[in-house]
């Protein structure tokens, strides 16, 4: 009887320690998995974690927030230290660095990451534009080919059919051109709904409400820097503020060249309109050789724009230039429509899209 009271205790042992054997392999095994899951975080999560932690980061009291306009750029080692993040070995078995762009857009916080994880990098707008859509030979086979051209120090979309579609905000955009500092200056896909004067003022010289043709004090700017209340928070964030040419033009300065435009700078805006120069940049036609060429409409996907400019006409304290098929004047007191042109840091993180109008470029979800 002992014997066999023996052989069950052994037996009941025995699978008791089986049982305990099996239980501490599950949670050997589960707790090696989580660490696994935990190392294998996409890269896009992993940027996610970056924005959050240097979002924290600048929330902390004793860290100084950039100036308006002004950006500050924060390493993940920096953020590891702080305690605001782990170190990003722990989220992938890559090795990885990253960074987290600040920029303080009028107030608001928008937070760049930049990833380098084995062979991936973070792809920023500018750059997957450049990459999709440059030309590197202006004919083949006898036709123009539409698309970015590198024009000096900036990348200029030129011909109808152009791939340079964003959309932003809820609204479609164009991409004009990308600047000499990587900005994307962007027009509405769409014209305002109601005509405007550039201005009405009552002009002295002629004794008329002709208007005057100063632009920082016209109808024109104000109906714009206004309509920078039409963006939420959320948008705003994404609009940098940067320098307008609103030079004069006369009669004889119809050169297609920044002399004229950029002869006088307003700084600092979020939200303007075309320059003269605009349309003939965006020709291959060779025959437009002035802004004012009425060959500047063909190969052109601005042709069929019709559009007030920030430009004044330099012979009159009345006229200003405006886009219509082709650059003329107009006095300022008459109505013509206008479109909202705007910059974004070309740094934006690129999402998705190919740049059509069926399939834009998209910078955030």
């Amino acid at each position: 009887m002992k014997d066999k009271l023996k052989q069950i205790n052994k037996k009941y042992l025995i699978v008791v320690g089986v049982i305990f054997a099996v239980l501490i392999l599950i949670v050997v095994v589960a707790v090696i998995m989580k660490i696994v899951a935990g190392r294998n975080l996409s890269y896009e999560k992993i940027e996610e974690k970056l924005v959050d932690a240097a979002r924290e980061y600048i929330n902390d009291d004793s860290v100084d927030i950039p100036a308006v306009g002004e950006s500050i750029t924060i390493t993940d080692q920096e953020l590891v230290s702080g305690e605001y993040i782990k170190e990003l070995s722990e989220y992938n078995e890559d090795s990885c660095s990253g960074t987290v762009t600040v920029m303080n857009n009028n107030g608001l916080a928008l937070y760049i990451p930049d990833l380098q994880c084995g062979e991936y990098a973070t792809t920023h707008l500018a750059q997957k534009v450049i990459d999709d859509q440059l030309v590197t030979e202006e004919i083949i086979d006898g036709s123009y080919q539409f698309g970015l051209y590198e024009v000096g120090d900036e990348y200029i979309f030129k011909g109808t059919e152009v791939n340079n579609y964003v959309s932003f905000g809820g609204v479609t955009w164009r991409i004009i051109k990308i600047d000499s500092n990587g900005d994307l200056r962007l027009i509405k896909s769409t014209a305002e709904e109601k005509g405007i004067p550039w201005d009405q003022k009552y002009n002295a010289e002629v004794g008329r409400n002709y208007g005057i043709n100063d632009y920082p004090n016209s109808n024109l700017f104000n109906t714009l820097k206004n309509s920078y209340n039409d963006f939420n928070e959320e948008n705003k964030k994404h609009l940098i503020a940067h320098d307008v040419c609103i030079g004069s033009r006369g009669s004889k300065d119809i050169a297609i060249s920044y002399d004229f435009d950029c002869s006088k700078i307003l700084e600092n805006q979020y939200i303007s309109t075309l320059t003269t120069l605009d349309m003939a940049m965006a020709s291959l036609d060779p025959g437009c050789d002035s802004v004012i060429s009425g060959s500047c409409m063909n190969y052109n996907y601005m042709g069929n724009i019709s559009s007030w400019t920030v430009n004044s006409f330099a012979d009159t304290t009345y006229d200003a230039f405006v886009i219509s098929g082709r650059v003329s004047t107009d006095r300022a007191n008459k109505k013509n429509d206008y479109y909202w042109v705007i910059y974004i840091s070309g740094n934006e993180p690129y999402v998705s899209g190919s740049g059509t109008e069926e399939d834009p470029y998209i910078i955030e979800k």
